[in-house]
């Protein structure tokens, strides 16, 4: 005769579901978190990468004599800058500071020392 009890296994059947699904949820959320902090990442150097090219021009400008000395602002690629140029007392040098705003963190700042401006070309 065949009895008609419940196995003794289903109950560990159900439990073995749950401790599979609580490990497959575990690993889609640490996938899923490791996605986003990935795409932060990304995008924090994308906009430190934008903020040092913006500067890079700028100062570069500077250099060439391209750009007036004193201080000026303006915005490049949606990003807000400023910079600021003086002659030191001793020398020809002029002093720089340049700074470019960010989206995440604080402002991109740089000093430098420059050559004096070079000569612009004679209108006459």
């Amino acid at each position: 005769m065949l009895s008609s009890a419940p196995s003794s296994r289903g109950g560990y059947l159900t439990v073995d579901a749950l401790v599979g699904l609580a490990v497959a949820t575990l690993g889609v959320a640490a996938a899923v978190g490791l996605a986003s902090t990935a795409v932060t990442r990304l995008t924090q150097a994308k906009d430190r990468l934008t903020a040092v090219r913006i500067a890079d021009d700028l100062y570069e400008d500077l250099y060439a004599g391209d750009r007036p000395d004193g201080q000026q602002s303006g915005a490049t690629d949606g990003r807000s800058w400023t910079y600021e140029s003086q002659k030191d007392d001793t020398s020809l040098a002029r002093r720089v500071r340049i700074a470019v705003d960010r989206r995440f963190g604080g402002d991109l700042v740089i000093e430098a020392v420059l050559p004096p401006a070079p000569a612009t070309a004679s209108s006459n």
